[in-house]
């Protein structure tokens, strides 16, 4: 049976009045439409749903249990509208979210701390991948946005890549480093000492190599880690220099835990950026969240 909620909206404004005139001055429409549509509701349904008396309209026992059930339904649809205005000033909802693993330490934990700190109810999911899986995901439909280290490679028609900060890599040693703070690394020297690097599959890895072999030198790790925390760890300790971004290892170097190493050649620089779909509007918890990490 095809359901015309118009004509329950009817008959649930007349059974909670008990009146044609009442109702019509709720409604907003003529007494014979709304006779009509009674009528009419009645015929669908194949019984009485009102008795007419001096009183006004009367439920009939099978329009009492009707409207029971109608009730809860106006109930229900006024709590769907409360949650729709509730989602729209972001009182709850949910963000699903790809990041790498050092993104979601370095980056992103940061913005979401501060984001639940005025949108608590907000429930937020993460799923680390790399660049390129996290582009994948997005495309498929399984997480509203992607964090990322933007690179030209990353690049596809439906996706649109909003630059929310900016970065840059740095070779860091051990506090123990003998070598002389006026005498910047070349390319080819930097080829003779021990160096610790993110592996292959990373893009930041990449983008470093480039930077290395256009500027003369070659690059062959001593250590190949799946983590800016394990290439900390091992510069610390004297394992080799460190290539990392620069803004997520500030804290040792404030500290003294590391040193940067001056090199005579430029180290990439690159935007963190926003991923989403083209053309996909976000919901209105994921807008707020994109919003308040360009404005940081």
């Amino acid at each position: 049976m095809q359901i015309n909620l118009e004509l329950y909206r009817v008959f649930y404004i007349v059974a909670k009045t008990g009146s044609l005139t009442k109702a019509k001055k709720e409604l907003f429409i003529s007494q014979p439409a709304i006779s009509q549509a009674i009528k009419q509701l009645e015929t669908q349904l194949g019984g009485r749903l009102f008795i007419r008396t001096s009183k006004g309209m009367e439920l009939t026992s099978e329009g009492k249990v009707m409207f029971e059930y109608v009730e809860q339904a106006y109930g229900l649809i006024n709590m769907a509208e409360n949650k729709f205005s509730q989602m729209k000033g972001v009182a709850f909802g949910e963000i699903s979210i790809g990041a790498s693993d050092t993104l979601s330490k370095f980056f992103l934990i940061n913005h979401i701390r501060r984001f639940r700190e005025k949108y608590r109810d907000i429930n937020i999911r993460i799923t680390n991948r790399t660049s390129e899986e996290n582009i994948s995901l997005l495309k498929a439909g399984k997480i509203d946005m992607a964090i990322i280290n933007y690179t030209a490679g990353l690049d596809e028609p439906s996706v649109e890549f909003t630059p929310c900060a900016t970065v840059g890599e740095c070779l860091v040693a051990s506090k123990s480093w003998i070598g002389r703070p006026d005498h910047p690394l070349s390319a080819g020297e930097l080829s003779r000492y021990p160096l610790i690097m993110l592996e292959r599959k990373s893009s930041t890895r990449r983008e470093i190599e480039t930077a290395i072999v256009e500027a003369g030198g070659s690059v062959r790790p001593t250590l190949e880690l799946c983590s800016v925390d394990m290439i900390v760890e091992c510069a610390k300790i004297g394992m080799g220099l460190g290539l990392v971004t620069k803004e997520f290892v500030k804290d040792e170097l404030a500290r003294g835990e590391l040193v940067e190493v001056p090199t005579t050649f430029a180290l990439p620089r690159r935007n963190i950026t926003i991923a989403t779909m083209k053309g996909v509007p976000l919901n209105f918890a994921a807008t707020k969240f994109c919003e308040s990490i360009i404005k940081q």
